[in-house]
């Protein structure tokens, strides 16, 4: 942990730097591409140090708003593969006004290390933002949809889930922001079944297109696989490339 407090301290250094304070908030672009590239230290089903690749496109055409991501955590311990973790997702949003949206996405997962062959999950709902900037942004969402998964040693699971989620970000100064994302997935078929999603990531740039990136990440299921924990932690820490 001594590596990622020495991180943490060198973003908020970053982030105080005059010339970031003498910066101005740059409206949003029509698309946007930003590549993390980080150093990844994960515990919970497998404890390992490795590299984290993602990736997330957003293309905006009024009243529009397109999303397309991907990640990968892949590393090996003495030669022997000990995490597999790939995301990849789409997601649109139609806006009603500047605070009310409507969103429809979709989700692959693959995580064989928490037991999970692979894992599709389709949502629809509505999002609301109750604070729109530049300072403070505070995103609302409730939805519901359906879950497909494979566990490592079972047949597909299908079932409906409701979700509720959550992000707000404090911004300090231009491109200089804390950032957290909380989302509640609910099986309605089995209430114990409950799953939570939580990230946080401070970004403070060190350029216009580069940043210093440190993230924390904690995905908890309270029906696992058999065999497997409940919570997984990973910790990241790299630079963020916006294209």
């Amino acid at each position: 942990m001594r590596a990622t407090s020495t991180f943490l301290i060198a973003a908020f250094a970053c982030a105080a730097l005059p010339g970031a304070a003498a910066a101005q908030a740059a409206a949003e672009p029509r698309l946007r591409t930003t590549f993390d590239l980080s150093v990844v230290n994960a515990s919970g089903n497998t404890r390992l140090r490795t590299v984290n690749v993602a990736e997330q496109t957003v293309l905006r055409a009024a009243p529009w708003t397109f999303t397309q991501n991907f990640s990968i955590v892949n590393g090996s311990t003495n030669g022997v593969e000990s995490a597999n973790l790939i995301r990849a997702g789409l997601r649109s949003d139609y806006g009603f006004s500047a605070h009310l949206r409507a969103f429809a996405l979709a989700l692959y997962e693959r995580n064989r290390f928490a037991g999970i062959s692979r894992r599709f999950e389709e949502s629809v709902g509505a999002a609301y933002g109750a604070l729109t900037g530049p300072k403070h942004i505070l995103d609302l969402e409730v939805g519901a949809g359906n879950n497909q998964q494979r566990g490592a040693a079972g047949p597909v699971e299908a079932y409906w889930l409701a979700r509720v989620a959550g992000r707000y970000r404090f911004t300090f100064r231009a491109n200089s922001y804390v950032e957290e994302k909380l989302e509640v997935l609910q099986n309605l078929e089995a209430t114990a079944d409950t799953r939570v999603n939580s990230e946080l990531s401070l970004v403070a740039p060190l350029t216009r297109k580069i940043s210093l990136r440190f993230g924390y990440m904690v995905r908890f299921d309270n029906q696992p696989e058999p065999t497997f924990r409940k919570t997984d932690q990973v910790v990241s820490s790299g630079v963020q490339i916006v294209l």
